[in-house]
């Protein structure tokens, strides 16, 4: 397996305790692209009692957290910052300069070690370890890097397996960029840009727009996005009960798996609902949805989070959530919960607009007629 100077540097550094984790100690210089955003952010759209279902969250956080983050507050969004370091190789999944290394890949691909070496003299990441492994983080973090790197320098990502939708949504944003999977850099520019600034709201709106000025909507304002068979299994145990009420709401049920990113675009362009299980798919929504929609994400108890919320925070629309049942092999959306929801939502999104909520979903049964 191929090993250079500087990864053999660094594994001795490590074995002695020389080496650094923080980019700070490794770069030559760093400055401030984009300042820290104070915001004060809106509530979201729930059922208490609902939330009392919730068993667990996802690894990092804890279920307090996630509850908490709903209910609004204050909060202060990472500044970006870009940070120039000198003669860093990337081999293996991993950057390293000095006795500095930061790990982009978990998996690099299985002939990488057997790639030429390519020498460049100055380049941008436009890549994280988030977006390298989650295609929604890929849609809201990578992309929105992108357009921030090559406002540096020329954009350079590790290579990797594409997603599903990938190219296809490369083609439409017109983004593209050299991959390495084995390269030294003369110089090469990492961006911090975690935080959901102002810098990060002005990117996704060119994404928004790129999209918008590409695809025609076809679809109708409320999207059911279903979650396929690929990442991690939630599964919804009611799903034909879940999908026969929506449609009869109007609804439309789009498919993401089954078709391209411009046939998703187009089902989702403008719609002023967007319902779906919590997970990368709803970032098809993020692109596409109209600038004062509503995302519900429904949750299964064991692993909440509010996630999406950040990004709903950044454009100034709102999130909602609904937690579902356990049930053998899954979760369970209570409709009566649902309808609960949709009454809220439908409140919300008159409001916003100044006109009178209408009926179009309270006391209606599944089947469309009214209840008792």
């Amino acid at each position: 397996m191929y090993l250079n100077l500087q990864q053999i540097r660094h594994k001795l550094l490590s074995l002695a305790g020389g080496a650094v984790d923080s980019i700070e100690k490794a770069c030559v210089e760093s400055w401030t692209v984009a300042p820290i955003l104070r915001q004060t952010l809106e509530p979201a759209i729930y059922l208490p009692e609902n939330l009392e279902l919730v068993t667990g969250s996802w690894e990092g956080t804890t279920v307090q957290e996630e509850i908490d983050f709903l209910k609004g507050l204050t909060k202060d969004h990472a500044s970006t910052v870009a940070y120039r370091l000198r003669n860093v190789s990337v081999a293996g999944g991993a950057l390293y300069s000095g006795r500095w290394k930061e790990r982009l890949l978990v998996n690099p691909p299985a002939d990488s070690s057997r790639s030429a070496v390519k020498h460049v003299k100055s380049a941008t990441v436009a890549c994280s370890w988030s977006g390298n492994h989650f295609f929604g983080h890929w849609m809201t973090d990578d992309l929105t890097l992108h357009l921030a790197a090559e406002e540096i320098g020329e954009p350079v990502i590790l290579k990797r397996k594409p997603y599903l939708h990938e190219p296809g949504y490369r083609q439409l944003l017109n983004i593209w960029c050299e991959q390495v999977d084995r390269a030294e850099f003369e110089e090469l520019v990492i961006l911090r840009d975690f935080g959901q600034n102002s810098y990060k709201r002005q990117r996704y709106e060119i994404l928004r727009r790129r999209i918008r000025e590409q695809v025609k909507p076809v679809g109708a304002k409320r999207v059911l996005l279903s979650r396929g068979n690929l990442g991690q299994s939630r599964t919804i145990v009611n799903k034909e009960e879940l999908e026969s009420y929506l449609g009869s709401q109007g609804f439309s049920i789009v498919e993401p798996e089954k078709l391209t990113p411009a046939e998703i675009a187009a089902q989702a362009m403008g719609a002023d609902i967007v319902i779906g299980v919590e997970g990368s798919q709803m970032s098809h929504a993020f692109m596409t949805m109209a600038d004062d929609a509503i995302i519900c994400c429904l949750q299964p108890p064991t692993r909440f989070t509010a996630t999406i919320k950040y990004y709903t925070d950044s454009l100034e629309t709102l999130y909602a959530t609904l937690v579902g049942h356990p049930a053998p092999g899954g979760f369970r959306i209570d409709i009566d919960e649902l309808k609960r929801m949709l009454d809220k939502i439908e409140l919300e999104l008159a409001h916003r607009s100044g006109r009178q909520a209408g009926p179009v979903f309270a006391g209606l049964s599944p089947t469309g007629s009214a209840s008792l």
